[in-house]
């Protein structure tokens, strides 16, 4: 079978690209003309056309042109080899997409609940439902089965409250109130029942616990997405508040 022959102009016109481009993924390694005429002119074969096809196809996939070129240097120029492999990309890339969409619609979803939530907080539901099954495998590996269940099947509803609560501890952190002010106790309170309902358990209990310790020490330095320290010294002062008999003032 005869062979195609361009020039790196008729290339670059048939494929929607710029001799530019061309001319820059010589130089990277990506895609070598396959020949060059009397005139040191770049010329390109239909075997050229294919390569090019994959590089533009992972490039559309937002991989780098470093991933690219490892992946083309694993390609054993079998077509159907190399539309198996680009066919599984493309399944990994479909499922990081499907993942990255449902997370913004479970937190668009809270936020429709509460229009006025803090941007922190959104960051960190972002954060926390992208490394989820990070988390569920990392706590399933050295805590009970019955709390991993409890953690993991709250809800969509039980997932809103509990930001929702959240958020208005942070926005009254914000605001300078007291982790002893009787707002603050009112909304801490049943921000409480909503992490006993959680965790399965009264929360004084698990702080005081193998599992509260393990959550506690082991788990932030894996798991760093977390609020600033700040509120986070706040919060568990607000809780303590609930946990911690505090002294009452004596009666004159």
């Amino acid at each position: 079978m005869s062979k195609t022959y361009y020039t790196i102009g008729s290339f670059a016109k048939r494929t929607s690209t710029t001799e530019r481009t061309l001319r820059y993924y010589d130089r990277k390694g990506l895609l070598k003309p396959s020949a060059y005429n009397e005139q040191g002119h770049r010329i390109y074969t239909d075997e050229d056309l294919f390569r090019l096809h994959q590089i533009l196809n992972l490039k559309y996939l937002d991989y780098s042109l470093d991933e690219i070129g490892k992946y083309l240097k694993q390609d054993n120029q079998d077509y159907l080899t190399s539309l198996d492999m680009q066919y599984e990309l493309l399944l990994q890339r479909q499922q990081h997409i499907q993942h990255v969409v449902a997370t913004i619609e479970r937190v668009r979803a809270i936020v429709k609940e509460n229009h006025t939530m803090d941007p922190e907080l959104i960051m960190l539901m972002i954060h926390s439902i992208q490394h989820e099954g990070k988390m569920k495998e990392w706590i399933a590996e050295r805590l009970p089965e019955a709390f991993v269940q409890s953690i993991f099947k709250s809800g969509p509803s039980l997932e809103s409250e509990l930001m929702i609560g959240l958020n208005d501890l942070l926005v009254m952190h914000k605001q300078g109130l007291e982790p002893g002010h009787p707002l603050v106790q009112e909304h801490a309170l049943t921000l409480k029942g909503l992490f006993d309902q959680l965790m399965g358990q009264p929360l004084e209990e698990l702080a005081f616990s193998e599992t509260g310790r393990i959550m506690g020490e082991e788990m932030d330095p894996h798991f760093p997405g977390s609020f600033e320290p700040s509120f986070k010294s706040y919060l568990f002062e607000v809780l303590g508040h609930l946990l911690i008999p505090q002294p009452s003032a004596q009666a004159e």
